[in-house]
């Protein structure tokens, strides 16, 4: 059985069935000789939100041989077309577009004509590829979301904590959020995020950390420095007691992990979080994430923030990316459209905060300022935190040393 063929000579065959099919298909899920089928009718749904077979032929004529042979292989199959039946036909035209897709990454892995350069990139679409087979959420009626929810009422509310209570009580970050902390270099960002990162192991959730920036000896001097409010350049130096270092034991219990991630793609940081059945992960930073399709700097992070939301939405998993931001923010009070080379990541984001090291206050002088500057399930405002960046902490401002 054809069952590309099949399923849609089924939807012309029963065209009240088409939207149990081709909102969850797209012209790749398709082999090259039916493509322009599934155009055609893909373009008729869209324009008159039902099929006809008839129509279809008459609006596409250089289409109709194809479209009529999808009936015929349907009707020559003898099965009872029904909605069932639609949607697991639809799932298996899915699931084979995702196998064919990666076998032929694969195969393209293995040639000779691969270079060892080319390997980051296909690694980045065989991820994309896993994601084809994906089944979408049906709708749910109102009546069954309020019963899930007074259902659920003895439980309390799954948040994943930062470990800075004056943070905690505004940010309330979940599964499959997205969470950006923006920043000029040497704002804190790397520090902010390997706290919260040790802070969430801690507690025990699963944290992958990927680096694109820094390797991980160093990333382990900064989580050393922190957790044992050292001076960052006694650990550099190898100065600190021995009686200081035997507190780090708490370290070896935590599941968090850390690699270094330079030239991959989200494709790739997609499949190596879900290997490890990571429950957080940590991308420090985007702007450095690869994407081979173009060269077009905005339209890159424009598709790597989409990705970043898709990974977070269809895995449960929190992902906390770290950004750049624009020149311009560097003394000034930064908003959210300081987000270097994309407004996307503004629009995708579940909440983003924002760092600056030296912000020029009212009588002059220079203060560090964190802010919310977009946060969906809280307030926005500033956060009243400070950097030591000596020890490489971020600390409550009442909590100063």
């Amino acid at each position: 059985m054809n069952i590309h063929k099949v399923l849609l000579g089924a939807i012309l065959i029963k065209p009240d069935l088409a939207p149990y099919s081709l909102p969850d298909l797209e012209i790749e899920h398709f082999p090259a000789d039916l493509q322009p089928v599934f155009a055609a009718l893909s373009g008729l749904w869209n324009a008159k939100g039902q099929l006809d077979a008839v129509e279809a032929c008459s609006r596409y004529p250089e289409q109709r041989a194809a479209i009529m042979e999808c009936v015929e292989e349907c009707e020559g199959e003898y099965i009872a077309i029904t909605r069932d039946r639609v949607e697991e036909w639809t799932q298996l035209v899915r699931e084979r577009a995702a196998l064919t897709q990666f076998q032929s990454l694969a195969l393209q892995a293995g040639s000779n004509l691969t270079t060892f350069a080319d390997l980051p990139d296909l690694y980045s679409q065989m991820g994309e590829a896993l994601t084809l087979d994906r089944e979408e959420q049906d709708f749910k009626p109102i009546g069954e979301l309020v019963d899930t929810y007074i259902r659920k009422l003895d439980e309390k509310p799954r948040y994943l904590p930062s470990g800075i209570s004056v943070l905690d009580k505004h940010l309330h970050l979940s599964p499959g959020n997205l969470f950006i902390i923006g920043g000029r270099p040497s704002a804190g960002k790397t520090a902010l995020s390997l706290q919260i990162a040790c802070e969430q192991a801690r507690r025990g959730f699963r944290v992958c950390y990927f680096s694109l920036e820094t390797d991980p000896d160093t990333l382990t001097s900064r989580i050393i420095a922190n957790r044992l409010a050292v001076p960052l350049a006694d650990v550099k130096a190898k100065t600190v007691p021995q009686a200081e270092l035997d507190r780090l034991a708490e370290l070896h219990k935590l599941p968090l992990f850390i690699r270094s991630a330079s030239g991959r793609g989200v494709g790739w940081v997609k499949a190596q979080a879900q290997r490890m059945k990571a429950q957080v992960v940590f991308i420090d930073y985007l702007q450095l994430l690869a994407d081979g399709k173009t060269k077009d700097r905005y339209q890159a992070i424009t598709g790597i923030s989409i990705a970043l939301h898709e990974l977070a939405q269809t895995t449960g998993i929190l992902v906390v990316a770290l950004a750049q931001l624009n020149r311009n923010a560097d003394r000034i009070v930064p908003s959210t459209a300081d987000l270097k080379e994309s407004g996307q990541l503004e629009q995708d984001a579940d909440a983003v905060l924002l760092l600056v090291e030296k912000v020029v206050t009212n009588d002059g002088g220079e203060s560090f300022q964190a802010s919310l500057a977009k946060n969906k399930e809280g307030l926005t405002g500033t956060i009243p935190i400070w950097f030591d960046k000596e020890r490489q902490r971020f600390l409550e401002i009442d909590a100063r040393r």
